[in-house]
């Protein structure tokens, strides 16, 4: 992307004077537990609460992004160069830090070097954080699953129960909330429906979910869990077929308590629509080529907002608002950079803006 802006950066020098164990990779699996970006800005392109697992089988990297449905992954091969592995031949993954207990890694694609464009991630060893889960829990006998720790499925039942539901006449429209029972010992499973929406005129569309679910213990994956007498899965799901045979018009399902607002950062990330924003972006780059400022900043605006991690549009404001004497504007711009915790954005706006 064509970035007007000139970031004032420190060079980075990456030390390459120690050496790391690359065995400690071969059949590693990693759950990552911190990301930003190189120069600890907020990464805007990942999920707050998103879990992220890696596994590396010999030179086959694996990553998992659903803690239930481990069939929802996707792999690539690479190969291990010093200390990159690299995915292709313009990005791969440098290892920074790599013991038994952890792993931190950059992204890295040839060609890019601004540090707010280079992600960055921490791990630690799956089975570390498994084992420091269980002495949390060791005097338990029920624990509730989390997005760090719960039992995943081997296969998608939510997409075989939607395929039933697109075969036969289950015209219906509900909502559940509740719980999904584990009895480890007893090999059993039993689903709860605490709330209700709609049940009653859809009982049989009902009853096949619970069935569904009820009727496979042995697709669930327990590691670390045989011990405890019961594992409570809190779900909400909702589906709604209207025309019967061969439709799904809404299906989906959520696990895990959802009381999120609290840890979610107070500035959300939208992309509103990612077409228009570079749409945008190129009509304020040709406005400025002609000397149109105003209308470069307008277009850099609507670039943003429609597109907020799109966070050059706002330091190109900011630039073209200096240039021009308008620290209104131009604070306005470091501000927004501020609350999506963009490292430079912020020391701008502190050195420029503070106190206006």
């Amino acid at each position: 992307m064509y970035k007007l802006f000139l970031l004032l950066f420190l060079s980075i020098s990456l030390q390459f004077s120690s050496q790391i164990n690359t065995e400690l990779l071969s059949n590693s699996s990693w759950t990552r537990v911190k990301f930003s970006m190189l120069d600890g800005s907020r990464d805007l392109n990942q999920r707050e609460l998103g879990v992220l697992l890696w596994k590396i089988t010999g030179n086959t990297l694996c990553v998992y992004s659903d803690p239930i449905f481990i069939e929802m992954k996707s792999c690539v091969d690479f190969n291990l160069e010093k200390r990159i592995m690299r995915t292709s031949k313009e990005a791969g993954y440098q290892i920074e830090k790599l013991t038994a207990d952890s792993l931190v890694v950059t992204q890295r694609v040839d060609g890019e070097e601004a540090p707010d464009k280079i992600r960055k991630m921490w791990f630690v060893n799956n089975s570390l954080r498994i084992s420091n889960f269980l002495k949390q829990y060791k005097n338990d006998t029920v624990i509730t699953a989390t997005r760090e720790f719960t039992p995943s499925l081997k296969r998608n039942l939510v997409s075989e129960i939607a395929d039933i539901y697109a075969k036969k006449e289950y015209s219906h429209d509900f909502t559940l909330n509740g719980n999904i029972l584990i009895f480890p010992k007893k090999k059993i499973i039993r689903v709860e429906i605490d709330k209700e929406e709609g049940v009653k005129m859809n009982q049989v569309s009902v009853n096949l979910f619970k069935g569904t679910f009820e009727k496979n213990f042995y697709l669930w994956d327990l590691s670390g869990f045989e011990n405890f007498e019961k594992v409570i899965i809190p779900y909400k799901y909702s589906s709604k077929v209207t025309n019967g045979i061969g439709e799904i018009n809404r299906m989906g399902i959520t696990f895990f308590n959802r009381n999120y607002i609290d840890f979610l950062p107070e500035f959300i990330v939208y992309i509103k629509d990612k077409k228009k924003s570079l749409q945008n972006f190129s009509k304020a780059v040709q406005a400025m080529n002609a000397n149109k400022l105003d209308k470069a900043i307008e277009f850099f605006i609507e670039t943003h907002e429609y597109d907020n991690t799109n966070t050059d549009a706002l330091y190109n404001v900011a630039s073209i608002a200096t240039a021009q004497n308008k620290t209104d504007v131009a604070c306005t711009a470091l501000k927004r950079l501020k609350d999506l915790e963009q490292t430079e954005g912020t020391k701008l706006y502190n050195e420029k803006c503070s106190g206006k």
